[in-house]
């Protein structure tokens, strides 16, 4: 699992292709696009230049089917011979210099469910190790930032759950041989991410981060308890923000987590996340 998830990121790092945007018809202040392979939402601004580099027009996309995009030209005049590039505006709000991100910071919340798939091994003392597996849910809110181009950071804080189960050959668990674990806790998780495409449209992204766990309720036959109070784990994360408006969207999120080894036990939890964002 390890190496599919590296081998998924590296790929994500180093395919990311360059795509250019044609002018099929200019009428009036409508303007209809040919993507030509690039991802266009709706709410996207778009420059249009001359041969000289010097913007022309402003455009805005109104609606997207298939390959295509019609736009409304918010200033200056559009013609079939301009360059378009998607916007990028200047922290001082005047036209940027080329295509591209937008640079300015852009942060937005939320709210997301998570469905946990949990693996466990506990190491008894004088028994052999036990495998447990379970499934769990957690809640959070959410944080990202986007700090310049496509880096930026995402903040998860809410309820997360560890729950397993397994069986043990002897009489291990507290005179039982069926093994349980149950733990909640109040989580924060802190990733820094890179996101691909335009940053008013769906983006894609991944990053990697820490976990910092606070038991709030803790239940089990085969841990000691009292130990337990803290935990930390280290996340790699894949996503996607599938842009609904301008100012809304469905934030999708895979997490793989580790916690570290100890002398007793170790785990990891598969975590699928999904729930509702908005841009402030």
């Amino acid at each position: 699992m390890k190496k599919l998830i590296i081998s998924v990121l590296s790929v994500c790092l180093f395919s990311t292709p360059a795509f250019a945007i044609k002018i099929l018809q200019v009428k009036n202040n409508k303007v209809l696009m040919d993507s030509e392979g690039a991802s266009l939402n709706v709410g996207d601004k778009i420059m249009g230049r001359d041969a000289n580099g010097k913007a022309r027009a402003l455009i805005e996309v109104t609606q997207v089917k298939g390959g295509r995009a019609l736009g409304t030209v918010l200033k200056g005049k559009a013609s079939n011979d301009l360059t378009l590039n998607t916007h990028t505006p200047s922290s001082s709000g005047s036209s940027d210099s080329g295509g591209g991100r937008a640079t300015a910071n852009k942060s937005s919340g939320g709210i997301m469910l998570g469905y946990s798939m949990n693996s466990m091994t506990v190491k008894p003392s004088g028994s052999t190790s036990i495998s447990l597996t379970g499934s769990s849910f957690a809640l959070s809110g959410m944080y990202q930032m986007t700090v310049d181009g496509g880096f930026g950071a995402r903040i998860l804080a809410g309820y997360e759950t560890l729950v397993a189960k397994g069986d043990s050959s002897t009489a291990t668990c507290g005179g039982s041989t069926s093994c349980e674990v149950d733990l909640s806790y109040l989580g924060i998780e802190a990733l820094g991410k890179y996101a691909f495409g335009p940053a008013s449209g769906t983006q894609f992204w991944v990053g990697a981060g820490l976990g910092f766990l606070i038991a709030m309720s803790k239940s089990s036959n085969i841990l000691d308890t009292s130990k337990i109070s803290t935990n930390q784990t280290i996340v790699a994360a894949l996503g996607m923000d599938w842009r609904l408006s301008p100012t809304t969207f469905i934030p999708l999120q895979f997490d793989y987590a580790i916690y570290p080894d100890n002398a007793t036990s170790s785990a990891t939890q598969m975590i699928l996340r999904a729930g509702y964002g908005f841009s402030f």
